[in-house]
């Protein structure tokens, strides 16, 4: 058995239990807020601090070299670089910079409080931490002695239990204005397309300076504004809960713009961080780290396939076989040469290996004792190297094998360090839920993780982004394997399973936020509802509900806001309340289980759209008393159809457009019932003084 034969690299079979929450016991006071759940943030754990994750090893500069601000260090180029205690440049080579890449988090600006730490080098410092929003920021700054390049690295950790969102600014000021400035696409402004830019001030003797900013398929990407002599570089990061971001980014001036704009097009930022640790480089997220197999870093080149040997000596060639037969955890398989980005030795002397293949695959395997790499010499002649010997091969980076390699369908994850691609259209998932048993249509689905220690669950992430707890089902898992074979694999052998390579959000949907964490996104489907109030039962239509918040002490408790701002409280008639996920299953939900629900658009009911819709027609009647009249009625019907009239203020009709305007205005800008209500009383309890009494 190749799990047994193959040992470095296996994980121990890890047995995963659920924890199902009940209620929290106290009565703590449920608001109903105007806008009570943000759009993609967690809302359940508020901001619980977490037991911190151990930082990357190599992620900080260790103590005891300090370093005094302001400290001044010359690249391999000649150029200066005046470090201030902000991880600034104070002006650079004849005012490059008055003040440049200064940091601001929420508006804020990054700063030491003392003296920073210095690289043993002697070419690199380091400042931090600096705390804002819950995160500790560094800002490390490094000046190369064999180029004319500068590079930040902001560390962004997040000891809390939940994902934070920053608002992240990089701005410089230059002493002069700017004039020319030319971009890596080509174009006249920073766009989707570009990675980098070169600017150079009018004035003085000052250097062009060339700004990277993130990878070619970063998916973090900044916005840039540049005016007068201003640089501003703006992110949206989110640092997940209990984990660490880092953010990077290059500097270089030159005397030269030409220079620099030869330097954009050619700037591979992998040969600028190949002095950081491959644990440090894969938590930066807005530039692509080189292609590697689990902690394996595959040393490709542009010009030649390349092995190295066990004495990590590199043998430049070509690999020359057609195929390579590994006996695998799925037996024996043929992998054609075509399909294989390169190989690592997991450090056993019986020739284990990973294989990576094209689309993110990984085997890992056995070669038979006597199998070689054949590799073609380029002066002629051919040698082969035992995979006894092999410490790593891999092919020459080319169009058929990029540096990057991209996701190409779903992928299963195995705690042998496999990642085997399945074909998603013929596997069928379940998770056994709070809710009942869920099905899961890979089509919908972003990934499954059957690791979270945060609470001993599996979790299933829909394309949306909708997270829901359970355990996957059924506990064997029958596959087709797109290399062939048809296997099944064990459920405690799956670290996780992704579906598709990001999320597709759609800000148009309802969001409900569960007890335990989890947030679904979709639309409310329980066609009627009805609340039992002090006053009487009320029904009530999804579409018509702005928001719901439910108690945490008194099961099916709730208070609402509907369209037009009027707060209902009381008691859910029914025990579930109906949720579809879009796209994705509809899930009935144990309303004990439900702590917040917001629509992403509360309609009147139908018959006051229907009159909405005549009295917007009339706006633009021939008779002024006509139009006057309709203009007073739909005042009348209060704040909150603006949403609705909103809609008609693009008509081509200017007397319609302009008696709109004119009547949102009136409305007071269309707010639909803002203000925070009273919290959600248990029954038999009113609020008096703002004391809670019992009648």
């Amino acid at each position: 058995m190749i799990a047994r034969r193959c040992s470095a690299g296996l994980l121990g079979i890890v047995l995963l239990s659920a924890v199902w929450g009940g209620h929290r016991a106290g009565a703590e006071p449920l608001v109903l807020a105007q806008k009570a759940i943000p759009m993609r943030t967690s809302v359940a754990t508020g901001n619980a601090v977490a037991k911190p994750g151990k930082p990357a090893k190599g992620l900080h500069l260790p103590p005891g070299q300090a370093v005094n601000f302001t400290h001044t260090l010359n690249d391999g180029a000649g150029f200066q670089w005046d470090i201030q205690h902000y991880g600034t440049i104070g002006h650079g080579t004849n005012y490059a910079y008055s003040g440049g890449l200064y940091l601001q988090i929420n508006g804020s600006s990054v700063r030491s409080t003392g003296r920073g730490r210095m690289a043993s080098t002697g070419d690199e410092v380091e400042i931090g931490p600096y705390t804002r929003n819950n995160i500790r920021v560094y800002r490390r700054i490094k000046v190369y002695k064999d180029r004319g390049l500068a590079r930040w690295l902001d560390i962004y950790e997040n000891p809390t239990a939940q994902d934070i969102t920053l608002s992240v600014r990089v701005y410089s000021n230059t002493n002069w204005q700017i004039g020319q400035r030319t971009f890596s696409s080509g174009k006249g402004t920073f766009t989707a397309g570009d990675v980098a830019f070169v600017t150079q001030s009018q004035g003085g003797n000052a250097p062009a300076v060339f700004h990277y900013v993130c990878g070619p398929k970063s998916k973090l990407r900044p916005s840039v504004t540049i005016q007068s002599n201003q640089i501003y570089v703006n992110w949206s990061v989110t640092v997940p809960a209990n984990k660490t971001a880092v953010v990077c980014y290059f500097e270089s001036q030159n005397h030269s713009s030409a220079a620099l704009v030869k330097l954009m097009k050619t700037f591979r930022p992998r040969d600028a961080l190949k002095d950081l640790p491959r644990a440090v480089r894969k938590l930066i997220i807005n530039i692509q780290t080189p292609t590697g197999i689990g902690d394996v870093e595959l040393n490709r080149s542009t010009s030649a396939d390349v092995v190295y040997n066990r004495t990590g000596d590199p043998i430049f060639g070509t690999i020359a076989n057609p195929s390579f037969l590994v006996e695998t955890l799925f037996g024996p398989m043929t992998l054609p040469a075509e399909k294989v980005i390169g190989m690592a030795s997991t450090g056993d002397q019986n020739t284990c290996l990973r294989v990576l293949l094209a689309g993110g695959q990984i085997v890992a395997g056995r070669m038979a004792s006597d199998a070689k790499v054949r590799l073609t010499m380029p002066a002629g002649g051919e040698i082969q190297v035992p995979f006894a010997d092999v410490r790593q091969c891999s092919y020459r980076i080319s169009k058929q094998r990029p540096e990057e390699i991209t996701f190409s369908g779903p992928l299963m994850v195995l705690r042998t360090g496999d990642r085997i691609a399945f074909e998603g259209k013929t596997a069928t998932f379940k998770l056994r839920t709070r809710h009942g048993l869920v099905d899961l249509p890979a089509k919908d689905l972003l990934s499954i993780s059957l690791d979270n220690p945060a609470n001993a669950v599996h979790r299933a992430i829909f394309l949306n982004g909708s997270k829901l707890a359970g355990f996957l089902e059924p506990e064997k898992i029958p596959l087709t394997l797109k290399l062939g074979p048809k296997l099944t694999v064990g459920r405690h052998l799956i670290t996780s399973i992704q579906f598709a390579a990001e999320e597709k959000t759609d800000a148009t949907l309802d969001v409900v936020a569960l007890s335990n964490g989890d947030e679904l996104y979709g639309r409310l489907a329980t066609e009627n509802l009805t609340l039992k109030t002090d006053y009487g039962p009320v029904p009530l239509r999804p579409e018509n509900i702005q928001a719901m918040s439910f108690s945490r002490t008194h099961v099916g408790r709730a208070a609402l806001r509907l369209w037009d701002g009027t707060v209902l409280r009381g008691q859910c008639a029914t025990d579930t309340l109906a949720f579809e996920i879009t796209p994705g299953p509809t899930v009935q939900i144990y309303v004990g289980q439900l702590h917040q629900i917001q629509r992403s658009q509360a309609l009147p009911p139908k018959e006051i759209r229907q009159k909405l819709q005549k009295l917007v027609a009339q706006l633009g009647a021939e008779s002024y008393k006509d139009r006057q009249a309709a203009t007073e009625a739909l005042v009348k019907m209060g704040p909150g159809i603006a949403p609705l009239l909103r809609k008609h203020v693009t008509t081509s009709d200017p007397e319609i457009r302009q008696r709109i305007e004119d009547i949102l205005e009136r409305l007071g800008g269309g707010g639909t019932g803002a203000g925070t209500p009273p919290a959600v009383h248990p029954p038999g309890i009113f609020l008096q003084n703002g004391a809670a009494v019992r009648w």
